[in-house]
């Protein structure tokens, strides 16, 4: 069964661009013709923001709006990367069969493996959409979300009734979203989205240890540390010299000593939960203060 329900689709900075050499004159007598494919990339999500992996795959189709079939992929799964869908929309420089020109409307459809189809327009409002060679991050939540906390609507619902039995509920209280009930310094709604337990301070995205690289040469030792995470969720780490003015910037960090370098670590939506990966931080000899957070993204 179709499911008429918007797409939620949170628009992200572009992350990649390609210059176009070829120019095109303005007037009735330039041909149509092929440009560089836009391509969008980044999550597909379900209502609680868990993203779609191996154990749970969905295809993803887009159209113009008059219904012609432009470009379909599927999703997949990277440990290392955040992204688990890329589409490469083909483009033209002027209105062609099959192909649309910067500035048009996308629509998107999402269908996931048990034949439930989730649809929508797909409206860039900070750049026109298929500008030619672009690649822009998009992630899609698949949910019916009409409350200004990007949280579905029936688990807005979920949330209020769990908060009207826990002991953060008190008498004659409107329930806030925004508001950090259980004192952790953490959001409601950031809460449910990084996948831990709003009315319980003992249950949030925290750093469990860290230790420092243990050979002398600075430069070639590798601090490291772990955190908490939940299934189906990615995580970053951010760093800053200063936490009185603070510069938060992402850190690249490796999965073990001698590993590539990442700058994401993704896990998988099938997780039992209850892991603490440790992450190796890359050594940065030039600031003698480091201070570090982790991310949910």
């Amino acid at each position: 069964m179709k499911n008429q329900t918007a797409i939620d689709f949170a628009f992200r900075a572009a992350v990649a661009a390609i210059a176009i050499a070829t120019s095109f004159a303005a007037g009735a007598a330039t041909p149509a013709q092929s440009v560089t494919p836009c391509t969008y990339v980044g999550r597909i999500m379900d209502a609680e923001h868990v993203a779609f992996d191996t154990n749970r795959v969905a295809e993803i189709v887009a159209y113009t709006e008059g219904g012609k079939k432009l470009a379909v992929a599927r999703t997949f799964f990277k440990p290392d990367s955040r992204r688990n869908y890329a589409l490469r929309i083909p483009m033209s420089s002027r209105n062609v069969s099959g192909m649309v020109t910067p500035g048009s409307k996308v629509r998107i459809e999402v269908t996931e493996a048990n034949g439930t189809v989730w649809s929508g327009l797909l409206e860039d409002k900070d750049a026109v959409i298929g500008g030619p060679g672009s690649v822009k991050e998009v992630d899609i939540v698949l949910a019916n979300c009409t409350n200004p906390y990007d949280v579905d609507d029936d688990l807005l619902q979920d949330l209020y009734l769990a908060w009207y039995y826990s002991d953060c509920y008190e008498e004659g209280e409107t329930f806030d979203p925004l508001k950090d009930y259980d004192g952790d310094g953490i959001s409601t709604v950031a809460e449910v989205l990084a996948g831990t337990n709003p009315f319980d301070s003992e249950d949030c995205l925290s750093i469990l240890s860290y230790e420092r690289g243990e050979t002398k040469e600075r430069s070639v030792a590798k601090d490291s540390l772990s955190f908490s995470c939940r299934p189906g969720r990615s995580y970053k780490v951010e760093v800053s010299d200063s936490l009185d003015n603070p510069n938060w910037k992402s850190a690249e960090f490796t999965l073990d000593e001698s590993g590539t370098p990442v700058n994401y670590i993704s896990i998988p939506g099938s997780s039992q939960g209850g892991e603490s990966p440790k992450l190796y931080l890359l050594p940065s000899p030039d600031k003698k203060k480091a201070f570090y957070r982790i991310k949910a993204d």
